[in-house]
Formats: structure tokens, C-alpha cells, sequence
């Protein structure tokens, strides 16, 4: 495809994909040249070449920095929240299978602004193959519904502007976003380095008492708009809505909950919902 660059689209690689994990394994930090040996099978490499083979293989990862001879996972941190005003809450609806075989058959995305609502949008999307039958039951999504949608490289370029800028947002994050990234990776090699929040470790950690963390639990006790569930725009709607009532609240330590990350902050665990994965 014909785009331009953005900023927050990261490399989508094997060797990335080995040294995140290298990195989750050791706290977020590593030397080069273990990257060497461990990721490039390079053994014995000079410390000065291993520097920079390490940043020339992490160059275009804002996400992480070479630092006094090793490479570092570089955290969401205090700042990025305070500096960010937008706020783009996505919800997709997939075809199911395991990870990186889900394809996107429905996006929807909201964009959030100084605490409200200020548009939203949503699209079908022809996932290119049969949507089983217990998906179409449990979404009303047919393979009649998406034959004639655009495929999901027609709805990149709107989808790319709306979120180069935002912190994203998803209620059980990880799978909303790692179902995008799967989609980016196939088509152009690259994911999502935008940090990240989960509404439902949210709504765990500050609105104690609810009977369960579930989407449409959480619109009947809070009184969201949520007109139809496991529709994407319905439950990017409603997670919108819950994420400026959990905004309401006023300041508390959002900055601690960004995501990705590879180690919690002081006194807390990291408790998405989802199998860990960077994503």
C-alpha cells in the first residue's frame, strides 16, 4: 500500500518478535550483546558492532532505546498521559480461530476529548473468508452481511489517522488491539506501538461492586448506551461512555495502567485479562 509514515507504526518481524520476548524474560533490559547471540545468532560479536547491529535493528521502535551498551523497553510513563488529550477506544468483532488467525469482520472507534465523546464510526468489513456459524449467531454478522463490505486495507488509511496521535482504549484491550495488529501485520509488515488501556482492569481497580467486569454488566449498573452488544460500534460506545465515567472520577494514577509493559508498577501486578503478549 501507498502510505505515508506514521509515527506509530512499529516493525513486525520475527527478529522484533524475538527480542520482545527477550525482553519480557529479563525484566526489559538486555545487552547487545545478548540481542547478538540470543536474536541475530551472531556469537562473539565486538561490543561496538553489537551496538550497532542492536540499533540498527531497533531504529524504527520508538518503543525502545539503546542505552550504556544494551537495549531497554522504554515505559508508558506519567508524561505520555499528561502530554495526550485524545483518546481513541476501539472495538473489532473477529472471525475467531487462535491468535494472529482472527480476521477483522467489524471495527468501531470512538475518539474521546478533554473527557467526552466527540465522534464516532464504525464499518463492516469483508474478512475475505466463512464466518463460522456460532460467530454469526452470537453477533447476527453473515457472510451475506460482509460480501459486499470493503476489505480491511480499504478502511487502514481513515483508521491510521484517527489513532497515530491517541492513547487507545478497549474493554479487554490486549484482544481488540492484537486483533488489529494481526491485520497490519499481515498487510504491511508493521503493528501498533501506541500505548494502551484497559477498561476493565479499570473498572476492577476503581468501581468496586459490580456483580461482574462484563461490557454489557457494566452498561446495565452505570446506565451506558449499549444498544447492541457484541456489535463493534454498540461496544465502542458503551466502552467510551464507561471510560469517561472512570474519567470523571478525577485524578488518579492513569499513567500506571498504560500499557504495554514489562513489569508493573511499585506495589501493583499487571492484570489484563488477556494471555500476556506485547501487542
Amino acid at each position: 500500500m501507498n502510505l505515508r509514515r506514521y509515527k506509530n507504526l512499529v516493525p513486525d518481524s520475527p527478529l522484533h518478535r524475538q527480542l520482545e520476548s527477550l525482553l519480557l524474560a529479563n525484566g526489559g533490559r538486555v545487552s547487545a550483546a545478548t540481542v547478538c547471540e540470543e536474536v541475530l545468532l551472531l556469537s562473539g560479536t565486538d561490543s561496538s558492532l553489537a551496538k550497532v547491529l542492536v540499533q540498527g535493528l531497533i531504529e524504527d521502535d520508538p518503543r525502545l532505546r539503546v542505552s550504556d551498551g544494551g537495549v531497554e523497553w522504554v515505559e508508558p510513563r506519567h508524561e505520555t498521559w499528561r502530554a495526550c488529550r485524545c483518546f481513541v477506544v476501539v472495538d473489532v468483532e473477529t472471525t475467531n480461530g487462535g491468535r494472529g488467525e482472527q480476521h477483522i469482520m467489524e471495527i468501531g472507534v470512538c475518539r474521546v476529548e478533554d473527557g467526552r465523546l466527540e465522534r464516532e464510526w464504525s464499518s463492516l468489513v469483508n474478512p475475505g473468508r466463512p464466518i463460522p456459524y456460532w460467530v454469526q449467531q452470537l453477533t447476527g454478522i453473515t457472510d451475506a452481511t460482509v460480501r459486499t463490505a470493503p476489505p480491511f486495507e480499504e478502511i487502514v488509511p481513515r483508521l491510521l489517522e484517527e489513532l497515530e496521535e491517541a492513547i487507545l482504549v478497549g474493554h479487554h484491550a490486549r484482544f481488540d488491539i492484537g486483533c488489529l495488529n494481526a491485520e497490519f501485520g499481515r498487510l504491511l509488515g508493521k503493528r501498533l506501538g501506541n500505548p494502551y488501556l484497559c477498561t476493565a482492569e479499570l473498572a476492577r481497580r476503581f468501581l468496586p461492586g459490580s456483580e461482574n467486569y462484563r461490557l454489557q454488566t457494566l452498561s446495565q449498573w452505570l446506565r451506558l448506551t449499549h444498544e447492541r452488544p457484541h456489535r463493534a460500534g454498540s461496544d465502542a460506545r458503551a466502552t467510551a461512555e464507561l471510560f469517561c465515567h472512570l474519567l470523571a472520577r478525577g485524578e488518579l494514577p492513569w499513567g500506571d495502567y498504560l500499557r504495554p509493559r514489562v513489569s508493573p508498577p511499585p506495589g501493583q501486578k499487571i492484570s489484563e485479562t488477556n494471555s500476556p503478549a506485547f501487542s
